[in-house]
């Protein structure tokens, strides 16, 4: 049995798309025979039966070699075979693997000086192998870090819970939108909608609506910022309403089944988990071919470049096409099913196998000793400057 100690960091940070890969992976995992799941609980960490929480202090980013001398410590009382961490947490001398889930950061020119950054760079340095949730994510990890073999990075797709996320009937649909008082037709836009890096490109979308006439339907903003900004009010045209709500995952596959489709023109995702999730519910999408997003929305999306007022306009207008709609909702439905949790909870138990078979070698043993010494001095180091 392989004793697999999982830090819950990210809970305590956010419960966005990477929370809910690691809810979803976790709960197949914790069912495997093979595994005995640990958990560091830093607070708001998701029940799931048969996995065992420890508690640990919340995570600071001025304290990170003390840190991970703690999940040492762990790690050793337990006798953890493997480590991985929901964020950028690591151990000293435990086997890790990193689940990657994007190379923003160091692609969008965020401050790489920032304690967050530079422990993500600490992480990448430390582990052993590497799940990326695409090929394209992966492409940029091996060319920012061309020092790590590329037979030690392995791709996984996220998965959908399509127990959620499929085909509502019409009647509960039209209950939703008369819950939200959607009574016209709505684009739906789900996630940030202003970005200091500006890769969620959002202002296309809502640019080439200002340049509509004669416009007969609404927006509909799900997550994201609280309020939406003035800036993106003033440039719809007359009569556009545009709302922002929080939905449980339930109520966004009713909002995806009743939207028009999902407009989801980011210049940069590492996987793009709302296209497919869009499409499992029935729900026409147009998306940019940027980043991992080809690869999420294959030949079943209405792909745009991005980077062009026109070409987004001409889009939202096509897809106001009801033989467009229904043929992308077909292609759509087909695609999601490629994409399930199983995948990705099974390449990593496959990956965990051979990294305990390694560590019991003592295949890492030189590295553990160096890298401890590393910390050791790290942890002399005042962060908090």
């Amino acid at each position: 049995m392989i004793k697999l100690l999982v830090d819950g960091v990210f809970f305590q940070l956010s419960n966005s798309g990477i929370a809910r890969v690691w809810r979803s992976v976790l709960e197949l995992l914790v069912a495997d025979e093979r595994f005995q799941i640990y958990f560091l609980d830093r607070g708001k960490a998701p029940s799931i039966s048969g996995i065992e929480y420890i508690p640990f202090p919340s995570y600071l980013a001025t304290n990170c070699p003390a840190d991970s001398q703690l999940i040492q410590d762990i790690c050793d009382y337990y006798k953890i075979d493997v480590f991985s961490s929901t964020y950028y947490t690591t151990p000293i001398s435990t086997p890790m693997i990193l689940m990657v889930h994007d190379m923003i950061p160091e692609l969008f020119n965020f401050d790489l000086s920032h304690k967050d950054w530079m422990e993500k760079m600490t992480a990448i340095c430390y582990a052993q192998r590497y799940l990326c949730v695409s090929d394209n994510t992966r492409n940029d990890l091996l060319a920012l870090y061309p020092e790590i073999p590329p037979d030690l990075v392995f791709t996984a797709y996220n998965g959908v819970d399509h127990t959620v996320f499929h085909q509502h009937d019409r009647v509960t649909i039209d209950a939703f939108r008369i819950q939200y008082g959607l009574n016209r037709p709505y684009f739906l836009f789900v996630g940030s909608r202003v970005q200091h890096t500006g890769y969620k490109n959002s202002g296309l979308f809502f640019e080439a609506l200002a340049g509509m006439s004669e416009v007969q339907f609404d927006v509909f903003c799900v997550g994201g910022e609280r309020e939406v900004e003035q800036e993106i009010l003033n440039k719809l045209p007359a009569g556009v309403r545009c709302q922002r709500v929080v939905l449980t995952d339930e109520e966004l596959a009713l909002a995806y089944g009743g939207a028009l489709a999902l407009v989801y023109p980011s210049l940069y995702e590492g996987f793009g988990m709302p296209v497919v999730e869009a499409m499992a519910s029935g729900c026409p999408v147009i998306t940019t071919s940027h980043g991992s997003l080809a690869e999420a929305a294959g030949d079943a999306a209405l792909l745009i470049s991005g980077t062009s007022i026109e070409e987004m306009r001409s889009a939202l207008i096509q897809i106001q096409n009801t033989n467009i709609r229904d043929t992308l909702r077909q292609k759509g439905l087909a695609h999601a099913q490629k994409f399930h949790w199983e995948v990705i909870a099974n390449k990593l138990t496959a990956i965990a196998e051979v990294l305990v078979k390694e560590s019991r070698a003592g295949v890492y043993d030189n590295f553990f000793v160096e890298w401890k010494r590393l910390r050791q001095i790290q942890a002399n180091v005042d962060y908090s400057q």
